[in-house]
């Protein structure tokens, strides 16, 4: 009978036990129930910024290259075979510095007969101008007409001779053209000429630039292309270096390249030439288009939709302002209108599901 009895009480407390866990349970269902009130709709935790004006600048991020201030494809004004070539690419050459020599032997022939010939004018107008000197101390004696004869042959001696005076400077100038000189000082930036190739006017013999001064020259997209002037301040990195050149717009075309869509621009950039860049480096151009006090937002506040606008939070719920901006390719944008400071503005619209939700501040 004990065995049984032992084994009833048993029985006894494990229903107790059960209960007890039974109502702890419940009782902490109905405590959750209590706090988290599950029936009752919840707020979305949002990212938040408080709005207030500051500092603000619109900037133009763009790639260029760097390119002289002064750059010529030199080329021959005359045809003929090279004889020698005095420089090399790299080479630095001073002004009016002989570059290369086209065979010149048939000019110097040519110039050779000029002079023979002007010299033959010059000795046909010197007796000319002796039979007039004679006929003018005999005029007595000779009759009017030969005087004018002898004064005419003067003067058709005289014009003979200035015109082959003329032909003698015009060979000469082309026999200078046999020989190619530096135009200023430079640096050739290539070479396309050696010795024993024939030429003509349509071959490019050298690239050739002044590397004292050095510009960044980008093509600007035509959607902003209207926003750049002379004068703007830019910020530009070479590539390769980590040194910040402070430079500014010193050019801007006045027609958009139909074909690409560009506005040249030129950016001066003060002692660049002592950085020894090569032409045609990659510069990367922060063109500052823009500087004011104003309000900027995230690109992402903005509520998608035909008209632009944000949330902010008012009362613990979401509500809709229409904003004005200047549209921009940056992270931020320039309010132009539609909140004027300390708003609690909504950083991630798409958290939002529609105007007069509730929503709460988070991190």
């Amino acid at each position: 009978m004990s065995g049984i009895a032992e084994l009833s009480a048993k029985r006894r407390r494990g229903r107790v036990i059960r209960w007890v866990l039974l109502l702890a349970v419940l009782g902490a269902g109905a405590a959750w129930l209590v706090v988290n009130r599950p029936w009752e709709p919840k707020p979305a935790v949002v990212a938040v910024e408080t709005v207030a004006p500051g500092p603000a600048s619109r900037v133009l991020a763009i790639n260029g290259r760097v390119v002289p201030a002064n750059q010529v494809e030199i080329s021959s004004t005359v045809n003929g075979r090279i004889i020698s070539v005095a420089v090399a690419e790299g080479d630095e050459v001073a002004t009016d510095a002989a570059m290369l020599v086209i065979d010149d032997i048939q000019q110097r022939g040519a110039v050779v007969q000029a002079r023979s010939q002007l010299a033959a004018a010059e000795a046909q107008r010197d007796k000319a101008q002796t039979d007039l000197e004679r006929a003018e101390a005999l005029r007595d004696s000779v009759s009017r007409k030969a005087l004018d004869d002898a004064r005419l042959a003067v003067e058709t001696a005289q014009k003979e001779v200035d015109r082959q005076a003329s032909m003698l400077e015009q060979e000469e100038d082309l026999l200078t053209q046999y020989t190619i000189r530096a135009p200023f000082d430079g640096t050739i930036l290539s070479r396309g000429a050696d010795p024993g190739q024939v030429v003509s006017s349509s071959t490019p013999l050298f690239l050739f630039a002044n590397l004292t001064t050095l510009y960044g020259e980008a093509s600007v997209d035509e959607l902003y292309a209207s926003e750049v002037r002379r004068g703007l301040k830019v910020a530009a990195r070479p590539a390769g270096h980590s040194e910040v050149i402070e430079g500014e717009v010193v050019y801007v075309s006045p027609r958009v390249d139909a074909s690409t869509g560009g506005r040249l621009v030129q950016i001066g950039m003060p002692g660049a030439g002592e950085l020894n860049l090569p032409v045609g480096l990659t510069v990367m151009l922060n063109i500052i288009v823009d500087e004011r006090e104003a309000i900027t937002i995230p690109r992402g506040a903005l509520v998608a939709g035909d008209r632009p606008a944000v949330y902010v939070i008012e009362d613990g719920k979401a509500v809709l302002r229409a904003v004005q901006y200047i549209d921009w390719p940056s992270d931020r944008l320039m309010l132009t209108a539609g909140l004027s400071g300390g708003e609690m503005l909504i950083l991630d619209s798409k958290l939002v599901k529609a105007e007069g939700a509730l929503v709460a501040a988070g991190q």
